[in-house]
């Protein structure tokens, strides 16, 4: 069977890592990107991002030749799939902003009127529920050869390339059912073992990429709230908890780790553009809303603690350990980290800051505000207050002497639970839920 080639528009987390897997498994990959820095940063082997793998594939690929980049759509006239991996950012006021994706469908649209074969358009930017049948479908109307297809990606920031190896499901959202076909035949040569398929129309699979998002995010902000209970009740703790409720299989104990709120690109955005698009059929979402309002809230338990420490001495100073919104990457979008930092400035503190991966992106918007540091020793010295925001592997496996030896003040606030308290007893140890 002939092997299909594709395409994809836009070069960011979802869209380098789906390019980098396909070229690894041989097939004849073109990526396009119009943001000339980031192209020629990916066309020399160097991603704008840190991802676990994406770099090693993508060297790989290289060295291969079954990858090549450009920021001219007419290379996609020589593939067969056209996946859109466009962002979907938020506006200031929380809505959907749909400019960027709007602008590439359209120039692909023109770009494919050239071509006079069937051509695949796969839509795995997130994109609000009807977008597709309302917007996207019209300005392809004069396409005749074009086939559309709706394909969520599932794929959680440091576990991608395991994601797209191995996905729990895959979802394709059609407008006739005929029209899964090519698609369908690309995934069989993708994978060894064909995972689950679901077809539907459309705005299901729009609805679905949202529904799962968003579940993830009230599954947090209801543990944190459970947390926040817990705080004020002695001797209770959120993980036994957690884990409790975790074992119960209508439950499941994934996402049940109490914590400081979430952050990053997917979760924060996904949230308020449902809230956004809710509004839309009159009345608000009160559920969706409240899931809103506790991670939005989460943040001040750790500026309580630090009230509680008796710690607004303006002398002071706080090392924060965990800059990233999780490990295993260095994105810092939406991060706590920045919502707590912003606080700790306005009351003067004054702050260090160490993470293995996201200090480069930290310093651009902080600059000389604050101190960076490559080692935790270096990070906690004579500081008062420790605060553990990421669960880094090297910030589980810290003792309890790396503290004693270094800090003034033996505070230490572990947002993310990632110590435990029994091997702490002898400092004066905190963690969101720990009563």
């Amino acid at each position: 069977m002939k092997k299909i080639k594709i395409s994809i528009i836009g070069l960011g987390f979802v869209g380098l890592s789906l390019a980098v897997v396909n070229a690894n498994l041989g097939n004849k990959t073109t990526g396009i990107e119009i943001d000339k820095e980031k192209l020629d940063g990916i066309a020399n082997g160097k991603p704008d991002f840190y991802e676990p793998d994406v770099e090693k594939l993508l060297r790989n690929s290289l060295k291969k030749k079954t990858i090549s980049f450009t920021n001219k759509f007419e290379s996609i006239l020589d593939t067969d799939i056209t996946f859109v991996t466009v962002g979907t950012p938020s506006d200031k006021n929380g809505k959907i902003d749909l400019k960027n994706f709007k602008k590439a469908i359209f120039q692909l649209s023109e770009t494919l009127k050239k071509k006079k074969s069937q051509h695949v358009v796969v839509i795995k930017s997130t994109v609000i529920p009807t977008t597709t049948s309302e917007i996207v479908l019209p300005i392809f109307k004069k396409n005749s050869n074009v086939i559309v297809n709706v394909n969520p990606e599932f794929l959680r920031e440091g576990r991608a390339i395991n994601d797209l190896k191995y996905p729990h499901l895959i979802v394709i959202g059609s407008k006739q059912k005929n029209e899964h076909k090519i698609l369908k035949e690309y995934y069989k040569q993708f994978y060894q073992k064909l995972p689950e398929i679901i077809e539907t129309d459309f705005t299901t699979a729009e609805m679905i990429k949202y529904s799962n998002n968003i579940f993830l995010a009230t599954k947090i902000s209801f543990i944190n709230s459970i947390a926040n209970i817990c705080q004020k009740l002695p001797s209770v703790d959120v993980n036994q908890i957690a884990h409790a409720i975790g074992r119960d299989p209508r439950i499941g104990a994934q996402f049940l780790q109490a914590g400081p709120g979430f952050g990053g690109s997917c979760l924060p955005k996904d949230l308020s553009a449902m809230i956004n698009f809710s509004k839309k059929f009159g009345s608000p979402n009160q559920l969706l809303e409240a899931v809103e309002k506790i991670n939005k809230s989460q943040p001040k338990q750790i500026l309580q603690i630090l009230e509680d420490l008796k710690l607004k001495n303006n002398k002071m100073a706080i090392s924060i350990l965990g800059l990233s919104f999780k490990k295993d990457t260095d994105d810092i979008r939406e991060s706590v980290s920045i919502k707590l930092v912003n606080k700790l400035l306005k009351k003067n503190f004054k702050i260090n800051v160490h993470d293995p991966m996201a200090i480069e992106n930290f310093e651009k918007i902080y600059k000389n505000k604050i101190n960076y540091y490559k080692k935790i020793s270096d990070c906690i010295k004579d500081t008062d207050c420790c605060i553990i925001l990421t669960d880094w592997k090297e910030y589980t496996e810290l003792k309890p002497e790396i503290f004693s030896k270094n800090m003034r003040t033996k505070n230490i606030i572990d947002a993310r639970r990632v110590l435990d308290p029994r091997k702490f007893n002898k400092l004066n140890y905190r963690a969101i839920g720990l009563g």
